[in-house]
């Protein structure tokens, strides 16, 4: 019977010719039987002389037509059973985010408990290794003189962070509980917008107001089934700045508005896991204590019609570009000219991401100095060091470049480096194409951006790296764009 029930495109089609097989064979002898019992019934005695009573008989035969009968009703349910599917088939060919409950219910729930429950149960195995290693293994090879195995301790090290990550949290998951984004319309259309709201148990209110991004993410799964790598990158993004004052129906739930224009010419989402594109919605937060974090993979899908795209209704609720400004101690600034301005991107401008970096390269470092100390194969330090090494460099680009962009008369004159080693670069406007702020470096749900300049030969300038939002981006491409009068303005996704 599971051969009847199980999915054709799952079906060997050796196994299906040998279920064909037997089932002409079942049918066959059935029919033999049922023949044989008929003739049984007709005439009492067989030339023969074989002889079987009539009530044997009538039972022989009423075992055949309920065999047969069960046969055939199998068969109608597995042809009807082909024809939902074919029809469920034609449905999701047309309408892809059917395939998933909660695209279709329009209603995107997180996954807190699972995912905590799960990074305790990472956290476990990794610690409890760990420290067995560290309490059996590293004594002994210390006794033997082996040196090299101290390296091992990094683990336990790592160890303590995932504990200290995974009480946050789970204290997160116990304070605000499960995050529902609720769609206005599904799917979300292309080149439309993407409309609805978050919703969780609640009353806190965040100090700098709640931040919302929405990002369009190519995703990429390869290697062996035991040991599958994703990576991701983000091909479109956008960023929203939302009041901590919000006004709410019902003062147990917390209600944050959601509203992103999409573009027309990205790709649409992929239903199924893997490889495919994503875009993934998330909101955070500051609190004392745990912060409040939610991500939602939603819909989006081109619609058969052109659409228009409404007026934003979270304006009212958006934080001023001051206010941003003034929240992420913002130290860009600009100086105005006699016939232009100055833009000043100072040195050590993201102090946080600076020091998060440094901290890790110290670590690296560290090991690095504790394998050439035990002895370690050459090689492998080798290797580490020169990990370390671009590491190193990529903390000192963050402790000290600093970068100055004057746009005056009708020159834009750049300057980049760390103090001391300086490039200076200068082009006329007339020769500029467009400013733009490309996507940079991810780092948690922040993205940074580079700012740069196209000229109309194509070639690209680099004007400044890391900033830290969005909103800040845009901002600057329109004063540089407003400052050099006949250069297009350009989105910060371009």
């Amino acid at each position: 019977m599971g051969l009847i029930f199980k999915d054709e495109s799952a079906v060997d089609p050796k196994a299906a010719r040998v279920w064909a097989f037997l089932f002409f064979c079942a049918i066959t002898v059935l029919a033999l039987i049922g023949l044989l019992a008929i003739v049984l019934l007709l005439h009492d005695e067989i030339g023969s002389g074989f002889r079987m009573p009539r009530q044997r008989a009538m039972g022989l035969l009423s075992a055949a037509v309920v065999s047969g009968g069960l046969i055939f009703l199998l068969l109608g349910v597995r042809a009807k059973k082909q024809a939902i599917e074919e029809r469920l088939k034609k449905v999701d060919e047309d309408k892809p985010w059917l395939k998933r409950k909660d695209w279709a219910a329009g209603r995107i729930a997180t996954a807190s408990k699972p995912n905590a429950m799960l990074l305790w149960i990472i956290v476990f195995f990794w610690c409890a290794a760990s420290f067995a290693i560290s309490l059996v293994v590293v004594p002994w090879q210390l006794m033997r003189g082996n040196h090299a195995a101290l390296i091992a301790l990094v683990f336990p090290v790592i160890g303590l962070a995932l504990v200290f990550f995974a009480l946050r949290t789970t204290l997160a998951w116990r304070r605000l509980g499960k995050s529902v984004f609720e769609m206005k319309s599904v799917p979300a259309p292309a080149g439309g917008a993407l409309q609805g709201e978050i919703q969780f148990p609640g009353t806190a209110r965040p100090h700098h107001g709640w931040h919302l991004a929405l990002s369009c993410i190519r995703r990429s799964v390869s290697g062996p089934i035991n040991n599958l790598r994703t990576t991701e990158k983000i091909l479109w993004q956008d960023e929203k700045w939302l009041r901590s004052d919000l006004r709410q129906k019902n003062p147990d739930t917390i209600r944050l508005p959601v509203f992103f224009q999409l573009p027309g010419d990205k790709p649409e989402s992929t239903p199924d896991g893997g490889n495919g594109t994503v875009w993934r919605l998330e909101a955070w937060a500051r609190f004392p204590g745990p912060d409040f974090r939610a991500q939602f993979e939603v819909p989006v899908f081109r619609a058969a019609e052109p659409q228009t795209v409404s007026d934003d209704p979270t304006l009212p609720d958006q934080v001023s570009l001051d206010e941003i400004r003034k929240q992420i101690r913002s130290q860009i600034q600009i100086a105005d000219l006699p016939d232009g301005k100055e833009f000043i991107f100072p040195a050590g401008r993201n102090p946080g991401f600076a020091a998060g970096a440094t901290g890790v390269c110290l670590i690296w470092t560290a090991v690095v100095m504790l394998m050439a100390g035990a002895g370690a194969p050459l090689p492998a330090v080798l290797i580490f060091g020169a990990m370390d090494l671009l590491m190193l460099i990529f903390v000192l680009d963050l402790w000290f470049r600093r970068s100055h962009v004057k746009i005056s008369g009708d020159a834009i004159k750049i300057q980049t480096g760390w103090h001391v080693f300086k490039r200076e670069n200068s082009l006329k406007i007339s020769e500029a194409a467009n400013f733009f702020a490309e996507i940079g470096t991810p780092v948690g749900h922040l993205t940074y951006y580079d700012l740069k300049l196209r000229a109309r030969d194509g070639k690209e300038w680099l004007l400044a790296k890391n900033l830290g939002h969005k909103p800040e981006a845009d901002w600057l491409v329109r004063q540089m764009t407003a400052t050099a009068r006949n250069v297009p303005v350009t989105s910060a996704n371009a």
